[in-house]
């Protein structure tokens, strides 16, 4: 029995291999298609803004940081004048032409150093005395500086920083007297004049004097104006914050301080980009009353705000600097700069100055 079943499937076997029935063809397996361009990585969304190319400025005027068109302004003469601040010496001629002004006590008053540069041609006065203080005060300026006489003692001091003067009691020409105001009150020149009589004196340069930016800074305080009491300098300056116009407007002992001609026939109100009142010590001396070197407190006015900070300056050729309340050098804005040199004596009082305007003046 076993041998029959094995026969069987022996013969089944035999019978399927001599079969014709064809092999099953083979089937591709299919591949995937590599494709030889490179594959975007990708790309992080920008989370900065793209820094803006610096932009090319072009020439700005010495003294006040503002854009000029006059490219021999570097080479032109500076000059400074000092001017009357007496109720009598009002409206001062010139005066709203300045670049830069210092209001300086001297003995029981004050008066005006006012820096001519970037404007201004006509007559400037009423012109007054020279000081001994005055080369350290604005030296750095290198003006032509410009005055009617000076005690002698004091002339050593002022030519020594001044080489190059213009005064009156040394019969220097082109001075006259306007018969429209009571002497010593009446005395003017042109800045033409002025420059004319040293026409070698060289010009401030391309340089800023001051560091100027027409970005507000950062840590100011607002304020509609402020009051500066010069106490026994006998002056009261005031100053108003104009919104419109981005002015600071100038009153003086509580009326409107104004600019115009000599013969008072025209008259406009006095304002400044910047205003700083630089407090500085006084030293009891007639001669030399106030320490104009060294550093003190500055408050500094620009835009509508008040910065407290520093001022400083360590020599007679170097020009003032100002600081922030942690010691950052402080931009002032790009105009002109009044700096009311401040006796420590003397008060400052925030807010916006009552000022007695007349009928005449508007």
């Amino acid at each position: 029995m076993r041998v029959r079943v094995l026969l069987t499937v022996l013969l089944l076997v035999f019978a399927v291999a001599c079969s014709g029935d064809p092999e099953p063809e083979p089937t591709e397996t299919p591949v995937a298609e590599v494709s030889t361009e490179p594959t975007a990585e990708p790309t992080k969304e920008a989370t900065e803004e793209p820094t803006e190319e610096p932009t090319e400025t072009g020439p700005v005027a010495p003294l006040t940081g503002e854009p000029t068109t006059d490219e021999a302004l570097a080479d032109l003469p500076v000059v400074a004048v000092k001017i009357d601040n007496d109720p009598d010496a009002r409206a001062q001629a010139g005066l709203a032409d300045a670049d830069v002004v210092f209001v300086e006590p001297i003995e029981g008053l004050t008066r005006l150093v006012a820096i001519f540069h970037s404007d201004g041609e006509g007559e400037v006065g009423p012109v007054r005395s020279g000081r001994r203080v005055d080369p350290k005060l604005f030296g750095a300026f290198e003006p032509i500086f410009t005055f009617s006489g000076a005690a002698g003692p004091n002339y050593p001091a002022i030519d020594g920083g001044f080489p190059d003067t213009v005064v009156n009691d040394r019969n220097q020409t082109n001075w006259r007297r306007e018969g429209t105001r009571p002497a010593p009150h009446n005395l003017f020149i042109t800045l033409d004049d002025i420059r004319a009589a040293h026409p070698d004196h060289a010009g401030p340069g391309d340089e800023t004097v001051f560091l100027f930016d027409e970005d507000q800074p950062l840590g100011g305080t607002d304020t509609d104006g402020f009051t500066v009491d010069y106490g026994r300098f006998d002056t009261v300056s005031g100053w108003t914050w104009d919104e419109e116009d981005e002015v600071w407007v100038r009153s003086q002992d509580g009326t409107p301080h104004q600019a115009g001609n000599a013969d008072r026939t025209k008259a406009d109100p006095i304002t400044a980009t910047n205003v700083v009142v630089m407090t500085v010590a006084t030293t009891g001396s007639q001669v030399e009353p106030i320490e104009v070197l060294g550093s003190g407190l500055a408050l500094i006015h620009r835009g509508g705000q008040v910065f407290e900070g520093t001022w400083t300056k360590a020599a007679q050729e170097e020009q003032y600097a100002f600081f922030d309340d942690i010691g950052q050098p402080l931009p002032l804005a790009p105009g002109s700069t009044w700096i009311e040199v401040h006796p420590a004596s003397g008060t400052y009082t925030d807010g916006a100055p009552d000022v007695q305007v007349t009928e005449d003046e508007g």
